[in-house]
Parts: structure tokens; C-alpha cells; sequence
């Protein structure tokens, strides 16, 4: 009975998260321990990893980042996944509210997951004008 009452929680936070997010406009920003997504004028979520997919295949991810994989220049992934996302707004969020993994939909087949790899850490964080908002953790969306 107690995970039910988290569940129905989780549930009305991915509800409304899905519902502010839609129609915003995203920008990745590395850091130096974590990547800043801004979402809007109003939203930051912070996160270690994260992929980007095109209609076809992953167009980068976080783990591709500064790795050269053979190319004449390391790769950019802030640079390669700002470039695919500008001038796109959200146009769906979707959250796995047993995992927190948190899947942004596009138009044209892209999407930006952000993808829950801890059962002990926060994987990602959202704050709104810089105050804690919400964040996913062992318990789910909180």
C-alpha cells in the first residue's frame, strides 16, 4: 500500500512535468561535473548522462563527449546536440515513474532521454528560476 501512495505521487509529478515542459525550448550546456539542460526561461535540470536520438539512429550522447573515436577532431557534444535541437521546441515528455528515466519528444523522430543509471543517486535534478524543483532518485520522481 505505501509503494501505491508513491506510484499515484509520481504519477501527478510526471503528469505535471509533462505539462510545463511542452513547448519549451532546450539548450545543453556541459559542466564541469554535470550537464545543464535549461529548459525555457524558467527550468535547469542538471544530470550526468543523457542521449540524443535522431529519426534514424543517436545523433551524440554525454559519454560521447571529448572522445575522438577515430574522427579527425574530438567529438562535441554539447556543440552536435545544441546544433540538432535548435530551433525545436518539446513537444511531449514522458517519465518512467518506476525508473525516473525521462524521454523529451520532438518533432522529425527526435529525442532527448535522460536516462536513470543509480538506485542510490539522484541521476537528474530540475530546479525552477533556481529553487529546487524536483529530482529522481532510489524512490522514484520526488
Amino acid at each position: 500500500m505505501k509503494l501505491f501512495g508513491k506510484q499515484s505521487q509520481s504519477e501527478a509529478y510526471a503528469n505535471e512535468l509533462a505539462r510545463i515542459l511542452v513547448g519549451q525550448p532546450v539548450i545543453m550546456r556541459r559542466g564541469e561535473t554535470v550537464w545543464s539542460i535549461s529548459i525555457g526561461s524558467h527550468y535547469l535540470m542538471t544530470t550526468d548522462t543523457w542521449r540524443l536520438i535522431g529519426a534514424k539512429s543517436i545523433i551524440t550522447t554525454s559519454d560521447d563527449d571529448g572522445h575522438q573515436f577515430g574522427l579527425p577532431a574530438p567529438v562535441d557534444a554539447e556543440a552536435r546536440a545544441n546544433e540538432a535541437l535548435a530551433d525545436n521546441m518539446i513537444a511531449a515528455v514522458e517519465m518512467d515513474v518506476r525508473t525516473g528515466d525521462c524521454t523529451m519528444r520532438f518533432g522529425d523522430g527526435l529525442s532527448l532521454q535522460i536516462m536513470t543509471w543509480s538506485s542510490g543517486y539522484e541521476t537528474w535534478q530540475l530546479y525552477r528560476d533556481g529553487e529546487f524543483f524536483g529530482a529522481v532518485g532510489n524512490e522514484g520522481l520526488r
